[in-house]
């Protein structure tokens, strides 16, 4: 692998150990490491976060050059990560970004460094994502989309440039018409005004994959997806910041892996696909129509698991 690696790690050794074993299928030559510090008096925090450090120089043992961002102090998810991608692009002009509990197939390696290459120089084009939610195969081997997914994926220092941590341009946005029509319905506008609102105003979730987000819709980006998933997302459960259980969906596919065929065959034309992005939409984001059958199929299947869940022991 001649392109550059981002590994973000921060307190989970046992996850970050079978990330390293997928690397070493493709050896890269170049891995940046960015790690987040330990939480202040919290010794178990404490021993997690160098436990998971000392694992990462230990188990990348191909012949590569590492450089390390290891901080001293606790920045929290939002500005831990964000400043770890601003730290790598300041070195590189594109790379595969991957966190401690996405496993990739080596399969997303090349499907990465295939379009990072072939879209270097298509302003059009935001970012390469190893998964696409659709588990179904295609004459095509990706389709275009206007959300980013961030278990494993790829971009450009030409895009990252543009991230803003506070999306500090809302307020003057929001209220725009280019930005409403950027949205099917009013159900997927109502979903990213308070997600953008909660940022701006209130400073939470304590993340950073929206606000990147918000740069590619307001600037009419797509990204890569594929019709079959390269990544395996870990991370459910106990020790997860954001992910402490694995999405209700009506089918709980989230985490199937396919094959990206290579060579890979791509699109004719550069247009979005709005029948994947709409299934985008209904899994992640604002949801399935509340009267809908498989809405209320998926509300019946959340309360079953509350009311299961509350009579665990």
């Amino acid at each position: 692998m001649e392109i550059a690696i981002l590994l973000l790690i921060w307190k989970r050794p046992s996850h970050v150990k079978k990330v390293i074993n997928s690397l070493r299928r493709v050896s890269p030559k170049k891995i940046y490491i960015s790690s987040d510090g330990p939480i202040k008096d919290n010794l178990k925090n404490k021993e997690l976060v160098e436990e998971t450090r000392e694992i990462v120089l230990k188990e990348i043992d191909w012949d590569c050059e590492k450089i390390l961002n290891f901080s001293q102090e606790n920045k929290g998810c939002r500005i831990g990560v964000s400043e770890g991608i601003d730290w790598f692009f300041s070195y590189e002009e594109e790379g595969i970004i991957l966190e401690d509990d996405c496993v990739p197939t080596e399969d997303f390696f090349y499907f990465c460094q295939t379009l990072l290459k072939k879209y270097r120089n298509d302003n059009r084009i935001w970012a390469i994502c190893g998964n696409g939610y659709q588990n179904k195969r295609n004459k095509n081997s990706y389709f275009f989309s206007r959300y980013i997914d961030v278990w494993g994926w790829a971009t450009w220092k030409r895009c990252w440039k543009f991230y803003d941590k506070d999306i500090k341009s809302w307020r003057d946005n929001k209220n725009l018409s280019e930005f409403k029509n950027i949205f099917e319905n009013n159900r997927e506008l109502k979903y990213w005004n308070k997600i953008f609102d909660d940022l701006f105003y209130k400073g939470i979730p304590d993340t950073w994959d929206y606000q990147f987000q918000y740069q590619i819709f307001i600037n009419s980006g797509m990204t890569c997806m594929p019709y079959t998933n390269s990544v395996e997302n870990i991370g459910f459960g106990e020790g997860a910041t954001h992910t402490t259980q694995m999405p209700i969906l009506p089918n709980n596919n989230i985490n199937e892996i396919g094959r990206i065929e290579l060579p890979l065959s791509h699109p004719d034309k550069i247009i979005r696909s709005k029948d994947c992005d709409l299934n985008l939409q209904n899994i992640f984001y604002s949801g399935y129509p509340t009267l809908s059958i498989i809405g209320i199929k998926l509300r019946l299947k959340k309360l079953f698991f509350k009311l299961r869940k509350s009579f665990d022991f």
